[in-house]
């Protein structure tokens, strides 16, 4: 074969990689928990709710989540840049499960404002 010929099954062979990867990591969901006391610690979860009770520290984030069965999980967050939450915001949180001094708590990864 020749060498443009190469090249363009090459694109031709990325592009369609990159949209199936695409498309595929966005039907990969978490699961969707309402109440901690559902899963089981070390595992990562997916949460809605709204900001209660924020404290900012100069490396931590504390607040808590009201979700929306009014259940109230406390939530830790490490942020490495700024960040803007204000107590009522809407947020989805994803993060991992910990247990701390007996209670669960969520240790975010990701937090996207609704």
């Amino acid at each position: 074969m020749q060498e443009r010929t190469l090249k363009i099954i090459s694109v031709i062979t990325m592009v369609v990689g990159l949209t199936f990867l695409f498309f595929y990591v966005q039907q990969v969901a978490l699961p969707l928990a309402s109440d901690l006391e559902e899963v089981k610690s070390s595992e990562r979860v997916l949460m809605r709710g709204s900001v209660r009770d924020l404290q900012v520290t100069d490396k931590a984030v504390f607040f808590r989540l009201e979700g929306e069965k009014v259940i109230q999980t406390d939530v830790i967050l490490f942020p490495e840049n700024s960040i803007y939450l204000r107590e009522g915001d809407h947020i989805e949180i994803i993060g991992q499960i910990e247990e701390y001094k007996g209670e669960k708590e969520v240790i975010a990864d990701k937090i996207v404002l609704k």
